[in-house]
């Protein structure tokens, strides 16, 4: 086991909303998540990085995403406020919708 983090390092996560700043009285959960695209920010200099990822609740000018993020060695979900600026909806074409990927690659 002893090698598994040795050439990847953790990402540092970008640049949130603060809990203070959050308006729990208008927020909205949803029971099922709304795909997005979010534009996420980083402190460090880094350029920013448009992400794929799903809406899991808002107010009235936040939303908290859940994008796959890069830990050691492998990536997790991880759920971040940002901006309601920053989200845009995103599309799934509705041919992968339910599509089993293993029988699509070896019908060609």
């Amino acid at each position: 086991m002893a090698g598994l983090n040795v050439h990847d390092e953790p990402e540092t996560y970008p640049l949130t909303v603060p809990q203070s700043e959050l308006n729990t009285a208008r927020m909205t959960r949803t029971s099922r998540t709304i795909p997005v695209w979010v534009r996420l920010g980083f402190d460090d200099g880094r350029p920013e990085v448009t992400s794929a990822g799903f809406a899991e609740a808002w107010d009235d000018r936040h939303v908290l995403v859940q994008v796959l993020w890069r830990m050691s060695y492998y990536q997790a979900a991880r759920s971040f406020w940002v901006d309601a600026a920053q989200v845009r909806r995103r599309v799934i074409p509705p041919k992968l919708l339910g599509a089993d990927p293993v029988r699509e690659v070896f019908a060609r």
